[in-house]
């Protein structure tokens, strides 16, 4: 599931690039359309062995880990970007870093045995 999020946070974060060539604001929207559909896949699929969880405190505990995520996310996009000038690498750096802390801490304080 992480990685059909990623993709999409990639197309809308690429779409968004190629109408304004605004990095943050592509970062931002790509990352939160991810986050989203991380949030009802895993929920749903990836950790559905835990049907004990509240989902409202879940989605607030996701957002939080997701948010610390975006801003990784973000620092490291925009640090490439100045150095290499290539959004691509950029993005790929700093969702790599974000996704590797995202499923983390999704799976050790939220949807945790």
């Amino acid at each position: 599931m992480g990685v059909f999020s990623s993709v999409l946070n990639f197309l809308v974060y690429k779409s968004i690039y190629i109408f304004t060539s605004n990095i943050n604001l592509s970062s931002v929207l790509g990352y939160c359309i991810g986050l989203l559909n991380s949030f009802l896949f895993s929920s749903k699929w990836v950790f559905s062995n835990n049907r004990c969880i509240r989902l409202d405190k879940a989605f607030i505990m996701f957002v939080l880990i997701y948010a610390l995520g975006g801003i990784e996310m973000t620092i490291i996009i925009n640090v490439l970007y100045k150095l290499s000038a290539n959004h691509i690498i950029a993005w790929l750096c700093g969702a790599c870093v974000a996704a590797i802390n995202n499923f983390l801490f999704s799976k050790y304080l939220i949807f945790k045995n």
